[in-house]
């Protein structure tokens, strides 16, 4: 839509259009969603600013955006901080996918948590150059798929690890002890990540268990390349 109202968009109309396109509903009214987030390629995927002057020809439109030019071009997600170099590389080059990688990069224990575990069983830490194996980036995406298709993601209003009520947003925590008696499971930072909501024990086994051979094939794979 923003392409196609040419050189002299109307920012005000453009607004406005875009706020009667947008059905998906908020996770949280009070986080304000940048309307200029959008792709910025003709294939539908590679998504960016639209505002950015890289794609208009060095002209800097972010002056429009709600947070202005100055903040936008100098603001970093926590996980630009918190994630290692070879921890972001990792995720880089494993996903191809604009919004898994979405979903991925931003969730800072998830992917901490994975690497952690894995470097721990081996004994070693992780190597960027074994990433350049096509099978160490598919046993890693693997993993990371369980975004996408995690069978025990909770029905409410859940963001990974947070979830969303009256304008504000908590961190949701899985009561072990309280419903069932027994210790944090081991894959807990993993388990909260991906929105877990467990009816039984029984429940919570399954899930250590594909998460459990997540982690074997990707240290199977990774010590096998060269």
């Amino acid at each position: 839509m923003f392409f196609s109202m040419g050189k002299d968009i109307d920012f005000d109309e453009y607004r406005r259009l875009a706020e009667i396109s947008d059905s998906n509903p908020k996770l949280l009214e009070s986080i304000y969603n940048c309307e200029f987030l959008g792709f910025i390629d003709g294939d539908d995927k590679r998504v960016g600013c639209l505002l950015h002057p890289s794609i208009h020809q060095g002209v800097n439109l972010r002056e429009y955006s709600f947070y202005g030019p100055e903040l936008c071009a100098r603001h970093f997600c926590p996980s630009y901080a918190h994630l290692t170099a070879v921890e972001q590389s990792a995720v880089f080059m494993a996903l191809d996918d604009w919004y898994l990688y979405g979903q991925v990069i931003t969730d800072i224990d998830f992917v901490k948590e994975f690497f952690r575990l894995v470097q721990d069983r081996m004994g070693d830490s992780l190597r960027a150059e074994r990433l350049q194996d096509r099978r160490v980036r598919s046993a890693l995406r693997a993993f990371f798929e369980l975004k996408e298709s995690w069978k025990f993601c909770s029905p409410h209003n859940r963001l990974g690890k947070y979830y969303f009520s009256h304008s504000e947003y908590q961190i949701a925590r899985i009561e072990y002890e309280k419903r069932w008696k027994i210790k944090p499971s081991k894959f807990d930072k993993i388990l909260v990540s991906l929105s877990s909501d467990f009816e039984n024990q029984k429940e919570i086994w399954e899930a250590e268990g594909l998460i459990e051979e997540k982690i074997e094939k990707f240290i199977e794979t990774y010590c096998s390349s060269s």
